[in-house]
């Protein structure tokens, strides 16, 4: 079977020859390398994981399949990274590893760095599972997961019990957990959907790679939200990442929970009331609290 012209051109485009490449579906093989493919009329979808590989490269190269290329033509996109075999290691060492790795990729690009604004959201929309996140660029980083994460999708769940916990905790919680904490946010890349799932292990190497993103430049400390939702990172994971990125003070706590809302919404809109109870129970808490401070 030929392959499609599409990837043809961003093999040819990328300096490989494919007369030097083997194909079993859409897995490529060279003598050194393996290649993984994507073509197809999703091209949003292709897109957002094309740029958000590409974007995460730019301070974690390391840390994930490297990006090869992507094109569109016509209603057609192509999109091919690297092919990693991954396996799943629980070690205390493979999590501290994971732990040092993603700070790493939290660090803020240096000044001028192609790709790099300054401002929170992303070049294109991204995917979220199959929800498309609105990554509208904002300066603020309260104004941006305010309006573009929680707001945007308490709307479209169109839920009438969480839209009216919704209007409290804009007046309660949001401003409270958003402004005014140290070290204070600065716009840096997220990986946007970090459960256990999109994480492995480089067979050969055992080094961490994370997999399937939904990017966008946020506060580091909102990916952390997703790792609390359904478990799998050890405490040697956490103290490893906050030797690089202290815990935000204050409320760290509280902070985390109003980022790991954003999942338990998410998830209420994909799959309905099996998530609506977490999601109110995570937003009465919140406010609840909010009263004891304020």
């Amino acid at each position: 079977m030929s392959p499609h012209p599409l990837l043809l051109q961003i093999f040819q485009s990328s300096g490989i020859s494919p007369s030097t490449l083997t194909q079993k579906g859409n897995l490529f093989s060279s003598p050194s390398h393996n290649y993984i493919t994507k073509v197809g009329p999703d091209i949003l979808q292709i897109r957002a994981e094309a740029f958000g590989l590409r974007a995460m490269s730019l301070t974690a190269p390391d840390l994930i399949p490297r990006p090869l290329g992507f094109q569109i033509d016509n209603q057609t996109a192509g999109f091919i990274s690297e092919y990693l075999h991954l396996t799943r290691y629980v070690g205390q060492e493979s999590q501290r590893e994971l732990g040092r790795q993603l700070a790493e990729m939290h660090r803020k690009p240096p000044e001028g760095t192609a790709g790099y604004t300054g401002l929170y959201g992303f070049d294109v929309p991204t995917f979220c599972g199959r929800t498309e996140q609105d990554n509208t660029w904002e300066e603020s980083w309260e104004v941006f997961f305010r309006d573009r994460r929680l707001g945007d999708i308490v709307r479209r769940i169109g839920d009438e019990n969480i839209k009216d916990e919704w209007e409290i905790m804009k007046e309660k919680v949001v401003s409270l957990l958003l402004t005014n904490f140290y070290p204070p946010p600065e716009p840096v890349i997220i990986h946007g959907d970090l459960w256990s799932g999109n994480v492995g292990w480089e067979k050969d190497t055992g080094r961490p790679v994370i997999i399937d993103p939904a990017c966008y430049w946020g506060h580091n400390e909102v990916e952390l939200g997703m790792t609390h939702m359904f478990g799998g990172f050890s405490g040697e994971f956490y103290d490893e990442y906050h030797k690089t990125h202290p815990r935000s003070q204050p409320y760290h706590e509280q902070r985390i929970r109003l980022y790991e809302l954003y999942h338990h919404l998410n998830h209420t809109l994909l799959f309905g009331s099996s998530y609506r109870f977490s999601t109110l129970s995570i937003m009465r808490k919140l406010i609840a609290w909010a009263d004891t401070v304020t």
